[in-house]
């Protein structure tokens, strides 16, 4: 009996190490897939704009819904818009705050248009507030929706272009939230979290109380042939637990000989 407990803690063990190495790519691809980022050139505006203007702007999207987003400019000036829109022009939402005003008192004026910028224009989240046009009334999810099917664009806008200046397509980014950066080692903590609770109860204390149970009560001989009955039926909904686990055809090669490993453990005697 003891020996079945020790092969289903390594099985089990073994099992809880697997999933949680092979949800790493998954976890990655989705991360991946809440960061999106715009090259800004006055090539991408249609005709090409002539300027020495460049910028970048950054999307991502945060666990409550929202859109979390920075634009970062060189060599622009006069800045009076900075719009999400789709490729004919039409607005979804407005990343400045064209409302916004500097100074105070008798100098209190509008921001915009700004003078010379080169850094951060605007840093700010997306809320289903900011939403326009055809998703005013919607959910940021629907813009989320839009960006992650390649259709939506950054322009912006300056005194001298207002219909824009820099542009660029929002795609798909590279670059790395730093949260993602601390998801392996949390992953290794669950698995450690893992392996632990499933090796703790190693059952040598399951035997003790049986004979402590069997001299209490010595009606209780016949004992020993139920556990058999009850182990050689638990092995079988063990194997069967550990095959649905282990399906070889959600695993990669990488993982084949893990597997192997496993079934050779149940079939020994």
């Amino acid at each position: 009996m003891s020996n079945f407990h020790s092969k289903i803690t390594t099985a089990t063990l073994i099992a809880s190490v697997i999933a949680a190495v092979s949800t790493i790519p998954i976890l990655t691809y989705a991360q991946q897939q809440t960061n999106f980022s715009a090259d800004l050139s006055g090539k991408n505006i249609v005709p090409p704009v002539d300027t020495s203007a460049t910028g970048t702007a950054k999307f991502n999207v945060n666990p409550n819904g929202t859109l979390s987003y920075q634009v970062d400019v060189m060599n622009i000036n006069q800045v009076i818009g900075a719009p999400v829109t789709l490729k004919n022009g039409t607005v979804l939402a407005e990343l400045l705050n064209l409302y916004a005003t500097t100074g105070g008192g008798n100098k209190q004026q509008s921001a915009f248009p700004t003078g010379q910028v080169n850094g951060k224009l605007v840093s700010d989240v997306i809320t289903a507030a900011k939403l326009d046009g055809p998703l005013f009334g919607k959910n940021v999810t629907d813009l989320i929706n839009y960006v992650k099917s390649g259709l939506v664009y950054v322009t912006i806008r300056t005194t001298p272009h207002q219909q824009g200046e820099i542009r660029g397509q929002i795609l798909p980014s590279n670059a790395t939230d730093p949260s993602t950066a601390a998801a392996p080692a949390m992953n290794k903590t669950a698995a450690t979290n893992a392996s632990t609770t499933t090796a703790a109860p190693t059952t040598a204390a399951t035997p003790a109380m049986n004979n402590t149970a069997g001299t209490t009560a010595p009606t209780t001989a016949a004992t020993p042939a139920m556990n058999n009955t009850a182990g050689t039926t638990a092995l079988s909904v063990q194997r069967q637990c550990v095959s649905n686990i282990l399906d070889t055809s959600t695993l990669g090669a990488a993982h084949q000989q893990l597997v192997d490993k496993i079934v050779a453990c149940f079939n020994q005697k």
